[in-house]
């Protein structure tokens, strides 16, 4: 969407504020007949200082959302057939000091989810009672952090280990949930953000916001090695995931300059790199991406979140990347811009018609909607 025409309306409690505009597009590629409409949408949450992280329960119109400040677990509730938010609710997650931060989905326990206490250096078992928007969830299990490591942030479920970033200690642990006591810690680099596996290699990489460098571990072996990002391409990776034919990853940049910059690494640890071509998307700070859940039919595509985290020059964007059928060509780009700027927005999570985003500071989500793909 081009930023000029989004006005950022006020917002009622529990009532969403909207912005609606035919999308900007911008590359190779034409857009579809007609021009289709995308509405962004915001829903207020309980309040608090910090939003942070958002994921889906996998079958039930539920997605929960962790609020760092007061260690808080909002229960987003969604029309299954829409996807738009009809209740949100507010739940403590242990103390309110304990600093809840990481989420992710359990395959090893269906219906639970994974959640790091980075104040109080724990990772919880949570049953989320996604049955029940007003059911508070409850804590099945709790595992101190072993080996004296601090802060855990991140964290995700493979098979019987749970990949977890150490901010507080700059390590990332490796832990079998099954078996607490099997675990290993890898020394990182100013700080660890997110983990993810690479789909071909098997390795595992971390993203490392201070050092401007990605940790590759070998979890068969246990070497590490470390993989500067080209001065010349930005600085400070953030978001990594999985994705097709590899890991990908976006750079934020400083508090002076954005670069619009994301890369995919390949299986032997090499990056190549895309920047958006738009001037707005090319001095765009980039936070966060993701990818459409497995079934849509928006074809060959990526999502980019644009933050102001960093920087009051920074505008807080929805971007969707288009790429040919190869993942190796950029066809189109098309720009939303939340209705709450210089929110720091924060997290991205695609649903099947819609996308969702944090808000950081503005105890928000945003949804944007598209009437046609």
């Amino acid at each position: 969407m081009s930023l000029g025409s989004l006005a950022a309306a006020g917002t009622l409690l529990g009532a969403p504020c909207t912005a609606t505009a035919a999308p900007r597009y911008e590359g190779a590629g034409s857009p579809p007949a007609g021009p289709p409409r995308r509405t962004v949408v915001e829903y207020e949450l309980p309040p608090a200082e910090e939003t942070h992280e958002i994921v889906k329960i996998p079958d039930r119109p539920m997605v929960l959302v962790s609020q760092m400040s007061n260690s808080r677990l909002v229960k987003l509730a969604l029309d299954p057939r829409t996807e738009q938010v009809t209740a949100a609710k507010a739940f403590p997650l242990g103390s309110s000091d304990a600093m809840l931060h990481g989420l992710a989905v359990s395959s090893h326990h269906p219906g639970r989810i994974w959640a790091t206490h980075e104040g109080a250096d724990r990772l919880l078992l949570v049953d989320p009672r996604a049955d029940s928007p007003d059911a508070a969830p409850r804590i099945e299990r709790e595992i101190a952090v072993p080996g004296g490591g601090r802060g855990p942030h991140y964290v995700n479920e493979y098979g019987d280990t749970l990949w977890v970033t150490l901010k507080g200690s700059d390590q990332v642990l490796a832990l079998d949930h099954t078996r607490p006591g099997r675990h290993r810690l890898f020394d990182a680099k100013p700080h660890p953000i997110f983990a993810a596996q690479h789909p071909v290699s098997g390795d595992f990489y971390v993203s490392q916001d201070g050092a401007s460098s990605l940790l590759r571990i070998d979890p068969r072996t246990g070497r590490t090695s470390q993989l500067p990002v080209p001065a010349e391409r930005g600085s400070t990776p953030v978001g990594l995931i999985s994705g097709p034919g590899g890991l990908w990853v976006v750079l934020l940049g400083t508090a002076k300059e954005g670069t619009g910059t994301f890369g995919r690494i390949d299986a032997d640890g090499r990056i190549v790199w895309h920047r958006l071509s738009s001037p707005v998307g090319r001095s765009a700070w980039l936070l966060h991406l993701a990818f459409d859940p497995r079934g849509t039919a928006r074809g060959p595509g990526l999502w980019l979140l644009a933050s102001s985290i960093v920087s009051e020059q920074a505008r807080d964007l929805i971007i969707r990347v288009r790429f040919d059928s190869s993942w190796t060509r950029v066809t189109g780009e098309e720009y939303a811009a939340l209705p709450t700027q210089l929110c720091k927005a924060h997290r991205l999570l695609p649903l099947e018609h819609s996308v969702l985003a944090t808000e950081l500071t503005s105890s928000r989500v945003a949804q944007l909607i598209s009437a046609r793909e």
